[in-house]
């Protein structure tokens, strides 16, 4: 073998072994797997359809007042109510409720109770059954005040299914007769001519 022949094996050798080489380097890497995403979760928690908002008013929510939320337990239900006419001392009076639930339940239930001065005398309890969302559900209460003034009707709504009962407290502010008026001053005493008589501090004499 030659010189030239020699020369030209190695040459073949020498290319055959970049080849490989080549071929070995020029896969692409697999890409890292990225983590799955988790799915957001609700604002009512894993698994559980947010509340819904509070429903359109209709014609005649215009005349309905917002009860007043106490405590910090919120169950998924508003309250407005009406009085059907201007409470009076002494008097049995009625008062609309309209219940708004912003998440279904298998019932919703309440309990109505009078405070200081007031007395539930009709109504204290309602139940509604197979409750929907967006739908109203209506109810009455009779109560009665044996004096004057500003006094309140307690309430608490359950929504109740078969996974858990969720409640939330209202207060409604009624306003029975008229507030008693302050009591009046002593009219100012008056000498003989009708002209108003002016006390003057006592002197002490010494003789």
């Amino acid at each position: 073998m030659n010189s030239r022949t020699i020369v030209r094996s190695r040459n073949l050798l020498l290319v055959a072994l970049v080849a490989v080489l080549t071929a070995c380097g020029g896969h692409d890497e697999e890409a890292p797997a990225m983590p799955a995403t988790p799915a957001p979760t609700t604002a009512a928690g894993a698994g559980e359809p947010a509340p819904a908002p509070m429903p359109a008013p209709v014609a005649g929510d215009e005349r309905l007042a917002n009860a007043v939320v106490t405590g910090k337990t919120a169950a998924a239900v508003d309250l407005k109510y009406d009085f059907l006419a201007k409470p009076a001392v002494g008097q049995p009076f009625e008062i609309d409720l309209v219940f708004l639930p912003r998440s279904a339940a298998d019932a919703l239930e309440v309990e109505i109770t009078g405070m200081s001065g007031l007395t539930i005398v009709g109504g204290s309890a309602l139940r509604f059954e197979n409750v929907q969302v967006g739908e109203r559900y209506s109810g009455k209460v009779l109560a009665q005040a044996a004096e004057p003034g500003l006094h309140y009707i307690g309430l608490v709504a359950r929504m109740v299914s078969k996974v858990q009962t969720e409640m939330r407290s209202f207060s409604v502010p009624v306003a029975v007769g008229t507030l008693p008026a302050a009591a009046e001053k002593p009219a100012p005493a008056t000498d003989a001519s009708g002209q108003p008589v002016e006390s003057m501090p006592a002197l002490e004499t010494t003789r």
